[in-house]
């Protein structure tokens, strides 16, 4: 009988170890799925004019895949990230997309972070077979109407608008505020300020805009606009020099208008380099918390993660926070696809609904069938020049109803 029951408890682990070796076999080539990996793709800026955010962001993304493969991978397969360069420009991300969907095939994308590319190819995205995963922008063309293809993972333009703008109104009891948008030229911009508008007329105020250049070097112009309109308050859409030179400008001529920058200008670098007594008028609104910046579970360890592959810098920047919840995100959407996973499984099991809980580098945020706006609490955030750190202004609680 001893021997019977050892054979028995011999058979069951070869089944089992023949299960895991079935399931860990399985492959969809034209899927990005092998035996020991599964390729997922990113399409970024990594050294054109906005490679300065969207490059951290893609490094965020990467360190924790990086983790997820050291620990084991998922069902068995390490995930394999084919980070793609799109320069900031919109022919070249095409260029890019195509060859994710079909010559290096991948089971799903994150990133997208030019919002004319999104423009160009919502339509082919979604008619396609391959998902978005944690869009770095939201532009309407491709979030609206809501599609199964397709999931926001930054702060939203409109839940930017309305924290920042919020936050302002009330702390300062600004009574039909005059606010003007500085932004760059492009999509996202007009779209930021369509929503900082409609929000400005929700409290009696009014809104301009200004544009630039995404290289300007010299914004006098643009400066010299806000003298003649007087905002009450400022808000800043755009790259790290848009705000830094924006801000300086100001200084130069005298101005302490209260000026709030989106979530994608959320690093350390643009503090410094604006300096204290510029610095000291500028803040940012985000969806998610700076590397280091507090306690909880989800901090502590997207720091020490980054502390250990050397980012220790990085790891305070927004945009490198924010790519490391996508990658939670992506990872934890690949997981529930099962051991045998293709870009259908995926589909079909995000489009079920999930919640994204970063312990606390977020607020945790719901995706359902008819709404895929990701992260939709926000806070501000300033610099404290002297610790050489972020600080916060309260905590997502009190910011919660802004976006209501």
């Amino acid at each position: 009988m001893k021997v019977t029951r050892n054979f028995r408890s011999s058979g069951l682990a070869l089944l089992l170890s023949g299960l895991a070796f079935s399931a860990s076999a399985f492959e969809a080539p034209a899927d990005g799925v092998y035996a020991n990996r599964v390729d997922w793709g990113v399409t970024m800026d990594l050294s054109g004019p906005t490679s300065a955010s969207q490059s951290v962001w893609t490094n965020g993304f990467q360190d924790h895949m990086r983790k997820v493969n050291e620990a084991g991978g998922i069902h068995g397969r390490k995930v394999n990230v084919l980070a793609e360069d799109n320069r900031y420009n919109a022919a070249t991300d095409k260029i890019a997309f195509e060859k994710l969907v079909g010559q290096t095939p991948v089971i799903a994308i994150s990133g997208m972070g030019t919002s004319a590319s999104q423009v160009a190819l919502a339509n082919v995205i979604k008619s396609g077979k391959v998902p978005i995963v944690g869009t770095y922008t939201p532009t309407r063309a491709l979030s609206e109407p809501v599609s199964p293809m397709v999931y926001n993972g930054f702060c939203g333009y409109r839940e930017m608008a309305q924290t920042g703008i919020g936050h302002y109104v009330d702390s300062l009891k600004l009574k039909a505020p005059k606010i003007m948008t500085v932004a760059i030229e492009s999509t996202g911009g007009k779209e930021y300020h369509e929503y900082v508008s409609e929000i400005a007329k929700k409290y009696g105020g009014t809104a301009t805009m200004v544009t630039m250049k995404v290289n300007a070097v010299d914004v006098t112009p643009q400066v010299l606009e806000i003298v003649a309109t007087k905002p009450d308050l400022i808000t800043v859409y755009g790259v790290s020099n848009t705000a830094i030179l924006t801000l300086k400008a100001m200084q130069q001529y005298g101005l302490k208008i209260p000026t709030f920058g989106i979530s994608y200008l959320g690093a350390p670098q643009v503090f410094q380099a604006m300096g204290p007594d510029a610095g000291a008028n500028y803040a940012f609104v985000s969806c998610f918390t700076p590397g280091g910046s507090d306690q909880t579970p989800g901090n502590r360890e997207m720091s020490a993660f980054a502390d250990k592959v050397g980012r220790s810098a990085m790891k305070e920047d927004i945009n490198y926070v924010a790519g490391w919840v996508v990658a939670q995100m992506a990872a934890e959407s690949l997981a529930k696809a099962g051991p045998e996973p293709t870009r259908a499984k995926l589909v079909e099991s995000m489009n079920k609904g999930f919640v994204v809980d970063s312990k606390g580098l977020a607020a945790p945020f719901t995706y359902t069938p008819t709404n895929h706006t990701g992260p939709v609490v926000l806070k501000m955030f300033g610099y404290d020049y002297a610790g050489k750190k972020f600080k916060h202004f309260g905590e997502y609680s009190d910011y919660a109803k802004y976006t209501k």
